[in-house]
């Protein structure tokens, strides 16, 4: 029976999320629905009823059945989303024959399980389930993991918000065919600040600001700026102790390169700044992105190469990452459910899928081995920098991080000079940081 009843609750799902039976619409009478389905009345029954439970259906007494127009916000036991295809083709291809009580619910705006990059995840880690109990069975085999990104998503009072399933440095991808057509000169590993930022005006004397790259629309790249002029928004001494370093003299030069990027530009604070996707750079529409391993495409006909971001003076060689990561919400109670979806994800089967495809740095260090390819030139850029990943303590403090997040662009798009912004933001840090500790 609990087989048949999932199918009848399939059938309504399906029709509902495909527009059949719309938001606020009337269900047709069960035993309609049982003629056109070849459902059983009682199967039709416990269906109707079991997804009134869930908040999908509303029944009006002597009115019938109706899809409740909020539907879409509603959780559903057992269901999963994930915003790549890649991951969805591979829950139905690898988890779900294996475990058919989960259920891809990517018309929904929240699942009991979200595989989310780690920049959305982090300002979400309230939402989400401490996971810290289910690491006790990946530490059983915790040399075959680089269990050191495990600790990069923790909250300050440390729960562990999600479980990265794969993970990359941040590298500058770029299309060498545009670059040499307007003049430039090819990037090289540790080329040097000057030297990008000739690029980018040799760039700018014949495209556009969105021709050039994506830089100001990702947030990642003001971070990873900051890492590599030695700076941070706040640290984490050996003692747990939190510490403000936006106002350290290298944080206050990563932001004034970050300036001085915008002058060499020739961004005006009124221009608008489009998001570019890897398929805008595929297209031969963008000359420079910034990207991680999961977003580039080892297939595409267009030729495009990586390279670490520029040293700056006085800097570090370090970079931040991007992560996909399983979380689970708060909700969820069937913790043997977590347990077999994370076993999973995370066993060699899947992992050693992830490195087939070549989509990101598999989390799985025997995975992640045969996943680089050292003879391939596009891959070394990963390669080098996956070495030189460093925690940002700033995940700890969403409350934090989306303050500076807001404050940040006011850089470029309305010409703050850097160190009257740190100078306004640290002390209002300060007080968050001391009031919320």
């Amino acid at each position: 029976m609990p087989d048949k009843l999932q199918q009848a609750r399939e059938i309504i799902l399906q029709k509902i999320e495909n527009g059949e039976f719309a938001g606020g619409s009337r269900l047709p009478a069960v035993r309609e629905f049982c003629e056109a389905t070849g459902t059983s009345l009682t199967i039709a029954q416990l269906a109707f009823h079991s997804l009134t439970r869930d908040g999908i259906l509303s029944i009006i007494p002597r009115q019938g059945t109706y899809v409740r127009a909020d539907w879409h916000e509603r959780i559903l036991p057992g269901s999963i989303q994930s915003f790549r295809p890649i991951w969805e083709n591979l829950l139905k291809e690898m988890v779900l024959p294996l475990q058919p009580d989960l259920r891809i619910c990517d018309k929904f705006s929240e699942s009991a399980y979200e595989i989310r990059p780690s920049a959305d995840a982090f300002f979400r880690q309230n939402e989400y389930l401490d996971l810290r109990e289910f690491i006790k069975d990946i530490e059983k085999e915790q040399n075959d993991f680089f269990t050191s990104r495990f600790q990069s998503f923790c909250s300050r009072n440390g729960k562990i918000y999600g479980i990265p399933l794969i993970f990359s440095p941040w590298v500058i991808v770029y299309n060498p065919e545009i670059i040499e057509k307007h003049g430039g000169t090819l990037p090289r590993a540790g080329w040097g600040w000057e030297e990008f930022l000739e690029l980018i005006r040799t760039l700018r004397r014949e495209l556009s600001p969105d021709q050039i790259c994506n830089f100001f629309y990702n947030p990642f790249f003001w971070r990873c700026l900051l890492f590599r002029a030695g700076g941070a928004i706040l640290h984490r001494d050996e003692n747990g102790i939190y510490h403000i370093e936006l106002d350290s003299p290298r944080s206050r030069e990563g932001l004034r390169r970050l300036a001085e990027m915008a002058d060499a530009i020739q961004l005006s604070p009124d221009e608008k700044i489009f998001p570019h996707s890897i398929w805008d750079f595929e297209c031969g529409r963008h000359a420079l992105i910034l990207a991680s391993r999961e977003d580039v495409n080892f297939q595409s006909k267009r030729p495009w190469q990586s390279v670490p971001l520029p040293l700056l003076p006085g800097g570090t060689d370090q970079i931040s990452m991007a992560t996909d990561l399983l979380c689970v919400r708060r909700i969820v109670n069937d913790f043997e459910q977590v347990r077999q979806l994370l076993e999973m994800l995370l066993s060699p089967r899947i992992q050693n899928r992830v490195d087939e495809l070549r989509y990101g740095i598999p989390i799985r260090r025997s995975s992640a081995v045969r996943s680089l390819l050292d003879d391939d030139p596009r891959d070394r850029a990963f390669f080098s920098e996956m070495l030189k990943i460093v925690p940002d303590y700033s995940l700890e403090w969403p409350e934090i991080n989306r303050l500076v997040s807001n404050a940040i662009p006011l850089i470029w798009k309305k010409k703050v000079a850097p160190d009257q912004l740190i100078d306004e933001l640290v002390p209002g840090l300060r007080l968050l940081l001391r009031y919320y500790a």
